[in-house]
């Protein structure tokens, strides 16, 4: 089992957990919801990618943010919505960096109202040590998610599914 901790609104989880789920290449990977309230319980939990998708001003306990930090392979971060990252001095961690500016590994190069074109920038060395190379996807938009959920959902396919085609 895989797990991903995603710091996020409840409601955003709940829509990117089922959008993950979908992807029968997938089904190892186990999503949990990281809010202020249980990020004490889940300190103990060996994370393999944990992913800031909202702002960082909601977590209180940066004792159990770090010892999450200190075991994960993959530190997923939402830039646009998170500038000042200071808990990160000193982590040595495979950072992927997601978002509207054009200087993040994976962002979008076409927003449209019926798909988003969610473009990788630089090569990312995945779970099973395959070379994920720059390139782009077209992802047709069919709930209400963010394209900023739709960003991290492209990441977590790329870093966990062994066959997915993009």
């Amino acid at each position: 089992m895989i797990f991903v901790g995603i710091a996020c609104r409840k409601k955003d989880f709940d829509a990117i957990q089922k959008e993950i789920k979908k992807n029968n290449q997938c089904k190892e990977i186990q999503c949990i919801c990281v809010q202020n309230e249980n990020i004490e319980n889940l300190q103990n939990i060996k994370f393999d990618a944990f992913v800031i998708h909202e702002q960082m001003s909601f977590v209180n306990n940066t004792k159990a943010l770090e010892k999450i930090f200190s075991t994960l392979n993959f530190l997923i971060i939402n830039t646009d919505k998170n500038k000042k990252l200071d808990i990160l001095n000193g982590t040595r961690l495979t950072v992927i960096t997601y978002g509207l500016n054009h200087k993040c590994t994976v962002t979008a190069s076409s927003i449209k109202d019926d798909n988003i074109i969610v473009a990788l920038q630089r090569d990312v060395l995945n779970k099973f040590g395959i070379v994920r190379e720059i390139g782009e996807k077209r992802i047709e938009v069919k709930n209400n998610l963010d394209v900023y959920s739709y960003m991290l959902i492209f990441i977590i396919q790329i870093l966990y599914c062994k066959n997915i085609e993009y």
